[in-house]
Order: C-alpha cells, then structure tokens, then sequence
C-alpha cells in the first residue's frame, strides 16, 4: 500500500468509530461546561439585579451616578444569556441528530418532530442556512406510526440532503417540506427548484425499488436515494415523485394505522 492508501484506510477506520465511540464522548464533555456557563449566568444576572436594587436604596446618588455603567452590565449579562440559550439549541441539535442516529429499537414515531430535527441539523449545512429559500410546515398534531428512529434519520438526512443539493444548483434555490394527514396516511412532501427529474430515471429508481433491488442504472439520481427509498419500503410507504411548476416533489405516505402497537 502507498501512503495514500495508507491513510484512505485509517481515515476509514477512525470514521467508523466517531458515530458510536466518539460522538457521544464528545457530547458528554461538551455539556458539562456548557450547563456551568448557562447556570452562571443567569446567576450573575440575578445577582447584579439584586446589587443595583440596594445600590438604589442605600446609596441613591451613586447608583444614580452609575445608572448608565449598570444598564450596560445589565446588558451585556442579558446578550451572554441569550448567546447561551443559542449556544444549547444548537447543541440539542447536534444531541438529538447523534442519539437518533443510536436509537436502534423501535418507538412510536411523529414524523413532523423527527423532521424539525433534521431541518435543525441541516443548519449545520452552510449554503443549506445561507443559500436556500426554505418553507418548512410540520403539523406536529400528525398520528405516529411504529418505526425505528435510527434509520428514518438517515433515511430523511439523505432525501433532503439530495434535494438540498437539486435546489443548490438553480438560481431559485428554494426547498419546502411540508407534512399533512388523512384518514389512512401520515405524508411528507418535499419540494425542491431543481426542476423536473427524467422521466426515465424515476422509472428506473421506481423499478428497483419495486423490485427491492439495490442496484440501478446510471441517473441523476443517485444510490442513496435508492436505498433510502428501500428502507422506506419496510413501512409500506407510499411513494410519488412528481413535478409541478418547475419544481421536483417527493411525496413519502406512511401507513400509521396498527391493530398491534
């Protein structure tokens, strides 16, 4: 082996370990500090309200004489707070991606929270942040359905990761995702500017899935599409790809109605 080959192999091999062995060490050091810093702070505002309340009341020209100095601190504790506040969401985000991507049983599943979860970490896609005009409408009221978590989210990072990339290449960028319900399914529709797909390569993608077939000839659409796809074929999901108005649509219906659960 070359060197290159060399270090293509342990790269491989330190990737395998970062989901199960790493990420979660990662976390864990991550939150003990940043619960201290969050705690402390709110704390620290506490306190300097407390402190310019008696300066007030025992010393009333000098809080006044410091009146503008104390709104400042006051100020700059309640910009620390919300920096905080904003710091945890985005470590929930990353949090919840990495314990879904773990959660290998099955639960009871409301597609819309799985969905904000995943629109959550796709923040951490930058041209996804800053590039694309994004719609997002999740009825977090939709049935749940047995499934199992882990999957799912890797089967969702990759359909959005897909359309996110589609979406990249127009002048339009726009990407939607909307979920709805009736008296049988639980739907996701995912929309995104890239244009129609060929018609034969949805007939080829269509035609593995049918077939639970894991290879497909050459499209525009790739592999993990597919087998994204062949995952959702385990939950009897409807599928639909279609377009409209110059923009491409999967529509993904999950059957949610179970006599055994």
């Amino acid at each position: 082996m070359d060197r290159g080959e060399i270090y293509q192999a342990l790269e491989e091999e330190f990737a395998a370990t970062f989901i199960k062995e790493l990420i979660p060490g990662i976390l864990h050091n991550f939150a003990n500090p940043l619960n201290s810093i969050m705690g402390r702070s709110k704390l620290l505002q506490r306190r300097i309200e407390e402190i310019a309340k008696k300066m007030e009341e025992i010393y009333p020209e000098t809080a006044a004489g410091m009146k503008e100095d104390l709104q400042r601190i006051k100020t700059e504790i309640r910009a620390i707070n919300q920096e905080s506040e904003l710091f945890f969401d985005l470590f929930k985000s990353v949090t919840g991606k990495f314990y879904a991507l773990d959660a290998k049983g099955e639960n009871r599943i409301n597609l819309s929270q799985l969905l904000s979860e995943e629109m959550r970490f796709f923040n951490f896609y930058l041209d996804f942040k800053h590039e694309i005009k994004k719609v997002v409408q999740l009825n977090n009221d939709v049935p749940s359905f047995r499934g199992n978590n882990a999957e799912l989210s890797l089967t969702f990072w990759k359909l959005i990761r897909f359309a996110m990339s589609r979406a990249l290449s127009t002048s339009l960028k726009e990407f939607q995702i909307k979920t709805e319900y009736d008296n049988k399914y639980v739907s996701v529709f995912i929309r995104n500017s890239g244009g129609a797909l060929p018609a034969s390569d949805i007939e080829a993608l269509m035609e593995s899935v049918k077939s639970n077939s894991r290879e497909m000839v050459a499209t525009v659409i790739d592999r993990g599409v597919l087998f994204s796809l062949l995952i959702l074929n385990k939950y009897q999901a409807r599928i639909n790809i279609f377009s409209e108005d110059n923009f491409s649509i999967l529509s993904i219906g999950f059957p949610y109605l179970d006599l055994k659960s």
